[in-house]
């Protein structure tokens, strides 16, 4: 039986909502003021449609923030001591304000939008593009440097880049007849037609002493940089919480696991769990699963976070003895064997972060300390470093936010790069094949979160003469959010995006199973199995081809 721990106290739960509410209103307001008096409300039964539209999707909105905010302070309730099961409830209620903001700015700037259609910008003028060759060129639109080409290969998703300049030289397809369009790198632009280049086949090599001409390819971004050599088979897991589950249930997910074509799963080892007092541990729920799990062939990767009641999350030291303590239960030569562990779970969002602002400087001092004490243990044990790179905000540091998160853990810390073995990474965002809006940046081309980022991160900690792999150890989209098959074909670009950057060389899916009967809410949608029925969306199907490919 666990030891009694005190459940939040309903004062938190309700400053949280009312953040929540004050953010969204936020939003809302600087939506309103930035539209306000720019374009008379259009008159035309079709721009009255279109309203009608929005009004709708805005009060869906509210309807679906209002719903998000109730289930989360449900679950806060329910589940006082795992606070991880409420991180997505978290994440959901935040992405909902967001939506309802987007709605509101929609309904409020659509006056302004169809005017603009009439009398559009030049710079979202659609170009006109030509080939001549292996060459594409277009016409220069006013006001714009850059532009967005578009790859479409038969049977592969399309692929877009950035291109400086107006004409390019895309890389040859052998045998392949390739359509391209391209439009500006504005929001909201509009595309030039297609033209289409039909490649030859491959050309055999010239005989000795032949001598030919080449044009070389554009200059492109190498996502390779100085990889980390692959010692080790790449890791191939999954986000499904074992415990939430419970042990009698590891054999069918361990069966699924096994279909999908993963072999490890991500499992908290929550530190308020496992000592609500000082000193006192309660370890037999992780027992349970550990156990469960080395029967059914299941690797765990154990996620060491959330401080207790009676510790806070800047408490280097206290962090320090119970990761020491967990090493010496499972790590490597006990029983367990458990080789690799993750130091906190997105230590940048303040709901794993006991509530508080998160701190660079206090987790990089976390993770050094617990580094240190987890090696003295057995040197052999690995430990995976958390980090980010977006505007999410931050307390210390050189500034107010994510963005300067690597380089302010460094500054606290500058050995840390000696006591890690990987960098553990959440690249949510849109399509992972969207390019980056701009080199070292975190948002795509549309202005929305980049999987890509993740080479944002990697320069900041190659940079600091950290060169270590890193392991994706959340990425999903839930079909609350998208369709079955855009979820399908994010996972496909997830995959080849991975398999493009081999100093990747870990993937967990966030999630394997739908934890609601009814997926009507952010979380629940993420699952690649039906609740209940465990049927699989394409999504699953094409996730396991894709893990298939890597190693």
């Amino acid at each position: 039986m666990f030891t009694s721990h005190p459940r939040p106290r309903w004062g938190r739960v309700e400053q949280m909502a009312m953040l929540l509410a004050a953010m969204c209103v936020s939003l809302l307001m600087l939506c309103t003021t930035a539209s306000a008096g720019r374009s008379p409300a259009p008159t035309a039964t079709i721009a009255r449609s279109e309203l009608r539209t929005a009004l709708a999707q805005r009060a869906a909105a509210s309807h679906a923030l209002a719903s998000s905010s109730k289930r989360l302070r449900g679950c806060l309730h329910a589940h006082p001591r795992h606070p991880r099961r409420c991180s997505a409830a978290r994440r959901a209620t935040r992405r909902a304000a967001l939506r309802l903001a987007t709605a509101k700015r929609r309904a409020n700037n659509l006056a302004a939008q169809i005017a603009r259609a009439s009398h559009q910008s030049p710079s979202k003028q659609a170009p006109t593009l030509t080939v001549s060759g292996e060459t594409l060129s277009w016409n220069a639109i006013g006001g714009v440097s850059s532009y967005v080409l578009a790859t479409k290969v038969p049977g592969q998703s399309t692929k877009y880049s950035t291109v400086a300049g107006t004409s390019t030289t895309p890389p040859v397809v052998p045998n392949t007849t390739v359509s391209y369009s391209v439009r500006t790198n504005m929001k909201g632009s509009a595309w030039s037609a297609e033209v289409s280049i039909a490649y030859p086949a491959a050309v055999s090599a010239p005989e000795a002493g032949t001598t030919i001409e080449t044009t070389a390819p554009p200059t492109t971004t190498s996502t390779e940089g100085t990889a980390p050599a692959a010692t080790e088979p790449f890791v191939k897991g999954i986000d499904t919480n074992l415990q939430g589950w419970g042990a009698e249930a590891v054999p069918q997910i361990a069966s699924e696991m096994r279909t999908l074509g993963v072999s490890w799963e991500r499992e908290d080892l929550a530190w308020s769990v496992v000592e609500p007092t000082k000193g006192v541990f309660e370890w037999s729920s992780f027992d349970k699963i550990v156990a469960a799990a080395k029967e059914n062939g299941i690797t765990l990767l154990p996620i060491v976070g959330y401080a207790p009641s009676w510790a806070s999350p800047t408490d280097a030291s206290d962090y320090a003895a119970f990761v020491k303590a967990a090493v010496e239960r499972y790590g490597p030569g006990t029983p367990a064997n458990l080789q690799w562990w993750e130091l906190w779970n997105e230590p940048y969002f303040a709901y794993a972060w006991s509530g508080k602002t998160p701190e660079p400087e206090a987790y990089a001092r976390d993770a050094l300390a617990a580094a240190q004490a987890a090696k003295g243990v057995s040197s052999s044990v690995k430990l995976l470093l958390a980090a980010d790179y977006q505007d999410s905000d931050q307390t210390g540091g050189s500034t107010p936010w994510e963005t300067t998160w690597i380089d302010d853990m460094f500054t606290a810390a500058p050995t840390l790069g000696k006591w890690i073995d990987g960098v553990s990474v959440h690249p949510y965002g849109d399509d992972p094949a969207l390019p980056l809006a701009e080199v070292g940046g975190w948002k795509d081309v549309y202005g929305k979160w980049a999987f890509q980022r993740i080479d944002t991160i990697r320069a900041k900690f190659l940079a600091h003469g950290v060169n270590v792999p890193f392991w994706i150890t959340e990425a999903g989209w839930s079909t609350w959010d998208v369709s079955e098959s855009t979820q399908a074909q994010d996972y496909n670009d997830l995959m080849e995006q991975t398999h493009a950057r081999s100093w990747i060389r870990a993937l967990f899916p966030y999630c394997l199973r739908e934890d609601s009967p009814k997926p009507t809410d952010n979380q629940s949608g993420y699952g690649l199995l039906k609740f209940g029925t465990w049927e699989p969306k394409a999504a699953f199907y094409m996730t396991q081809r894709g893990f298939a490919t890597l190693g």
